[in-house]
This record gives structure tokens, sequence and C-alpha cells, in this order.
């Protein structure tokens, strides 16, 4: 079986991130993209104020701010409460 690579661009992965989140229990998610090639996710449940997830990714420094880092995506996998093939799968089903 090849080696599956992970390069799927900033907007996917954050469409992948709001589409997972209600399906885990999380009511809605808040996206800080400061300047540079951070991004910060929060996941909040109903009525909370304080995350209950949250992560940092790092994209590439091209126009689609491509993630590539194996490990971005097991840190969405994780804030999320799910496994990093329920993640994925999402993201295939969205590209």
């Amino acid at each position: 079986m090849p080696k599956q690579r992970l390069n799927y661009p900033l907007k996917v992965y954050q469409k992948a991130v709001e589409t997972l989140a209600p399906k885990k229990g999380f009511e809605r998610v808040r996206v800080v993209d400061k300047k540079g090639s951070a991004v910060r996710f929060d996941v909040f449940c109903k009525g909370e104020e304080v995350p209950q997830g949250m992560w940092t990714i790092h994209t590439e420094h091209d126009k689609a701010r491509r993630i590539t880092s194996k490990e971005d995506y097991r840190k969405g996998a994780a804030g999320l409460h799910a496994t990093i093939e329920e993640f994925i799968a999402v993201l295939e089903e969205l590209s």
C-alpha cells in the first residue's frame, strides 16, 4: 500500500474541522489566523466560553497555504476527539 501524502489547503482543512465538529458534539469553531503561517483552532461545547479543544497548525508559504505536516492532521483529529482516519475521510470527501 503506498504511503499517503497529506497536502490539503487551509480552506479544506478548516471546512473539515467545521464539518466534523458538530458530529463530535461541539457547537462552534473559532479560527484565529494571525500573520504568518500559524493558525489556531478552538472548538466550543454548547453554551461554553472556554474552548474544550484547541490546537495550532502551520501552513506553507504559498497561495493555497497547504498543510503538509502529518502532526498538524493528528492535532486536528485529537482536538475534535476523532481518529485521524475519520478526519482524513472528511478531508478526502471535501476535496
